[in-house]
């Protein structure tokens, strides 16, 4: 009697996500950004000027991702980039919270990354706008 064939099964496994460093501009280096300066309606935040918060960009099978650190926690979320201006997803926020002054500054940022954002780079500097508040950034 010959054997009997039948369908074949074949198990695939998925191939792992594939992350990428992104460039927010063309113009602009792939890599992590420290803040230098910000502005809300004119007025200087220092906290901004420090370092306290940074951003990467980077693409996982094609699509994109910001994430960002700040003093109280990680944030992260899809990505969209048409031209110069930067739109931000539904945003994940980690559980690692913080008290006063720093949740205040981090609800601020969160607040900014909802917005659509217009980015410029010249001299090194990555610009973000957004309605009357403005960050910059230098890369990591």
């Amino acid at each position: 009697m010959p054997p009997q064939t039948g369908p074949t099964s074949l198990v695939t496994t998925p191939a792992p996500p594939r992350e990428m460093c992104a460039a927010f501009l063309p113009s602009a280096p792939c890599t992590e950004y420290v803040s230098t300066a910000g502005t809300s309606d004119g007025v200087d935040l220092p906290w901004a000027a420090s370092g306290r918060l940074t951003v990467q960009l980077s693409s996982v099978n094609g699509s994109l991702y910001i994430a960002a650190k700040t003093p109280c926690s990680p944030i992260s979320g899809a990505a969209t980039i048409t031209g110069d201006t930067l739109v931000v997803g539904t945003l994940g926020i980690g559980a690692m919270g913080c008290a006063a002054d720093a949740a205040t500054r981090q609800q601020w940022f969160v607040d900014f990354l909802k917005r659509p954002i217009e980015m410029s780079f010249s001299q090194g500097t990555l610009t973000w706008k957004s309605g009357s508040d403005m960050l910059t950034f230098k890369g990591k």
